[in-house]
């Protein structure tokens, strides 16, 4: 990965479930701002509650600091879920890369 393509701010947040007496409550970590190589791949429009509405496919490429696929992106007022395993590939500088193919919500 070029460092020089690192020119687009992310916040990743990550999911976790706490069990209380029986009760799963989902938990979203405090949001991580992050530099990354984004680009749209893909983008389709859906009928939605006899609405359309505009789905939005993206490559992002960054650093890995342990994530795991259970995390959102939020990039340039969008909030974006993986649609398919993070995929971690050995960089430079014993750096690990990872991408990610995630999409807006339907």
């Amino acid at each position: 990965m070029d460092v020089g393509k690192l020119n687009s701010l992310i916040t990743i947040s990550t999911y976790t479930e706490t069990v209380s007496s029986g009760d799963i409550t989902p938990v979203w970590s405090t949001p991580v701002s992050t530099r990354a190589h984004v680009e749209q791949v893909d983008g389709s429009r859906y009928l939605k509650d006899k609405e359309l509405t505009d789905r939005a496919v993206y490559r992002i490429k960054f650093w890995d600091n342990g994530y795991s696929d259970n995390i959102k992106v939020v990039y340039s007022g969008k909030t974006l879920y993986p649609v398919r395993p993070l995929t971690k590939n050995a960089g430079k500088a014993n750096m690990t890369e990872v991408i990610l193919i995630a999409a807006t919500k339907v």
